[in-house]
């Protein structure tokens, strides 16, 4: 904490005097000014970490002076004070780019919280610049988590190998960008890395596109062209959503992998494969094994190493850290950052995001564009679905007619099934998101069940 330089702004000499001894107490390297004038002074002495800003000044408007401190100093944190707190006056402040503000008088134990969550969300912001930042094929993966660490760190052992990979995982998970990290740290970064997404083409053209056509070999191959497999000579393969190959693209693909060379669509000379082969799924393999839908030997040719990639709802204490880099990707004028309230980041926190880290970027992308250098509040968030379903059509499913007490109770018991179908049934997780013990939600279980 005495790392922290903070500049207290505030001309109430007895109201200075009391704060600048508490914050001393707390071990932060504090500033004490008394006037606009004062505080500009300082900012050209020194550099600080935040800023304790009183709205009221003799000399200039407070929040004027705010704004040449957060010009002359960007990396500044901002907290205001007011004796006067108005929604304008509120707006104002969060667009300057105040994190929060507080209403006098105040206990100096709320004041303190605030700049404890302050602090938080500026670690927060440093750590995504560092992650962001690092050189290395893994420094574009945003990630605190246990969890997804423990994937990082068997990626990085496996990628000096030649073992074909198969990254499995729900959509929206990060499945490409690992792949992407794989290929830079294998021996291969200076080859191609060629993606093929195996649902985006269609079933007629993929094996062309896989293998290559030469000229003639059906309607509309007017000329001779490679396929993906020969574009890959080199460097690497990553095949995504394999699960959607048909059966006769499976058998072809499996002895090519066996024989590392392959024909052309309509031709009859062999050519040479050198590459490395990942792949990626959210489809359920062994599942479609069992369903004679994928090939047994084909699983085991590509699975020689597996990577299950967690779902956002099992890390989500990478939640912050994601939602302030995507914020800076998404804003790259610093005076259009959004910027996330406690509250709102401790919301985010409890969704069950069912599209993932996907569905959170497309999140703070738009709300990036509707409200462009704005404080984000609740209010701001999109309608909160239950297992992506919106709170409405829960609604449409309770009887009309029945006494208001027992409507209130068939809403309960749709919506707890909604929300353990989005944990995939797991009760302390749902206990969670419902607000409530896991005790409570075993006996309003068994409440139903009765």
């Amino acid at each position: 904490m005495n790392a922290v330089k903070l500049l207290l702004v505030e001309d109430d000499p007895l109201l200075g005097e009391a704060l600048y001894e508490a914050l001393d107490r707390k071990g932060y390297r504090t500033r004490l000014a008394v006037c606009g004038a004062e505080a500009l002074s300082a900012c050209c002495d020194e550099s600080f970490d935040l800023v304790l800003q009183d709205v009221r000044l003799p000399d200039a408007d407070g929040l004027d002076v705010l704004a040449d401190i957060l010009a002359a100093q960007p990396r500044c944190h901002a907290l205001v004070m007011t004796g006067q707190a108005t929604v304008e006056m509120a707006v104002r402040a969060m667009k300057l780019g105040a994190f929060d503000f507080i209403t006098k008088p105040f206990p100096v134990d709320v004041l303190l919280m605030k700049l404890e969550r302050l602090l938080e969300f500026r670690s927060l912001e440093k750590k995504v610049a560092d992650l962001t930042g690092a050189g290395g094929a893994l420094g574009r993966i945003v990630t605190r988590a246990p969890a997804m660490q423990a994937v990082l760190d068997t990626l990085a052992v496996v990628a000096d190998s030649e073992a074909s990979v198969l990254l499995l995982g729900e959509s929206g998970t990060g499945k490409e960008l690992l792949g992407e990290a794989l290929h830079s740290l294998s021996p291969r970064s200076a080859g191609p890395l060629v993606r093929v997404n195996c649902a985006a083409i269609p079933e007629s053209l993929i094996e062309a596109e896989l293998f290559g056509v030469e000229r003639g070999a059906y309607t509309g191959a007017e000329r001779s062209r490679p396929g993906y497999l020969e574009f890959a000579h080199g460097g690497t393969l990553f095949l995504d959503e394999i699960g959607e190959l048909s059966q006769a693209v499976q058998a072809k693909l499996l002895r090519v992998l066996g024989e590392r060379s392959s024909t052309r669509v309509g031709g009859t000379s062999p050519y040479e494969l050198n590459f490395r082969l990942l792949c990626a799924t959210n489809r359920d393999l062994p599942a479609m094994i069992a369903a004679g839908e994928f090939r047994e030997d084909l699983y085991y040719r590509i699975n020689v190493i597996s990577l299950q990639i967690p779902p956002l709802r099992e890390r989500r204490e990478d939640i912050p850290l994601l939602a302030a880099h995507f914020i800076e990707r998404f804003s790259s004028d610093p005076g259009k950052k959004i910027r996330m309230t406690p509250e709102v980041l401790e919301r985010l926190m409890l969704l069950p995001w069912p599209g993932n880290v996907r569905e959170l970027s497309n999140l703070i992308e738009q709300l990036s564009l509707l409200y462009p250098g704005q404080q984000i509040h609740q209010r701001h968030l999109p309608p909160s679905p239950a297992n992506g379903q919106p709170l409405g059509t829960i609604f449409e499913k309770i009887t009309v007619g029945i006494p208001l007490k027992e409507a209130i109770t068939e809403f309960e018991r749709h919506y707890i099934d909604r929300v353990l179908s989005s944990t995939g049934g797991r009760k302390s997780r749902a206990a969670e998101i419902l607000g409530v013990s896991r005790k409570s939600l075993w006996e309003k279980l068994r409440e139903e069940s009765a």
